[in-house]
């Protein structure tokens, strides 16, 4: 059976032969599935040694071609939101939604950590127009797994100061890449994070601390591959 984009869920345009082997700084390369069927969009093959939840990449693909990225907005148009298990003595059951303000502070908290991740050494120019040498990077959040009720008056009882969690909980994310002057798709990624392992008072402070760490796991995994396709 041939494999398609719906299985995949939220895919803007598509992302990423970089995000293959979680935050190494020597990655190896992609070993790749001899299954003819195991193939997505007629070239990109299933990565079996991928150390992210599901990977297909062009096998052809040169990425040392690329010295600039086009970073577009983080999709939220389709969050499946896993609701945290909560008791009546713990919460008031309300349901946990993505807010303006927590769809604002995702996107600029993505952005900001890929760009800082990326431009930080000047080897990689960030842009905003495709062109020559551009590299597109898309990615949209696929699912979010709270590990506890929204910090806010209506779902936490008042006088409750303080509740306590492993982590913020996980965040599933779908990745593409794609040259972005003609269009063409190098690479489709989806994973999963969790947040810090570590027991903690669960707030919008510490939640935020999380999110950019899970981030900044999938930023570094990419430019990884990018700079062993640059030689550096």
């Amino acid at each position: 059976m041939r494999f398609s984009l719906l299985g995949l869920s939220v895919l803007p345009v598509l992302l990423a032969s970089l995000l293959l082997n979680a935050c190494s700084s020597t990655p190896t390369a992609p070993e790749f599935s001899s299954d003819p069927d195991e193939v997505m969009m007629d070239r990109l093959r299933l990565v079996t040694n991928a150390q992210v939840g599901l990977a297909f990449v062009d096998p052809d693909a040169d990425l040392a071609e690329f010295n600039k990225i086009l970073l577009e907005p983080l999709d939220l148009s389709s969050v499946d939101i896993v609701q945290p298990n909560t008791s009546g003595s713990t919460a008031r059951r309300t349901r946990w939604e993505l807010t303006d303000r927590n769809r604002d502070a995702l996107q600029s908290a993505f952005r900001e950590v890929f760009e800082r991740e990326l431009a930080e050494t000047g080897d990689y120019e960030i842009v905003t127009e495709a062109g020559p040498n551009v590299m597109r990077v898309s990615a949209a959040i696929t699912a979010l797994a709270p590990s506890a009720t929204m910090d806010d008056n209506r779902s936490r009882h008042v006088g409750r100061t303080r509740v306590y969690t492993e982590g913020a909980g996980s965040m599933s994310v779908a990745f593409v890449m794609a040259d972005a002057e003609n269009g063409e798709v190098f690479a489709v990624i989806k994973d999963t994070r969790s947040g810090s392992p570590v027991w903690g008072v669960n707030n919008s402070v510490s939640n935020m601390g999380d999110v950019r760490f899970m981030f900044n796991r999938w930023a570094r995994m990419l430019r990884a591959r990018m700079d062993i396709a640059h030689g550096y």
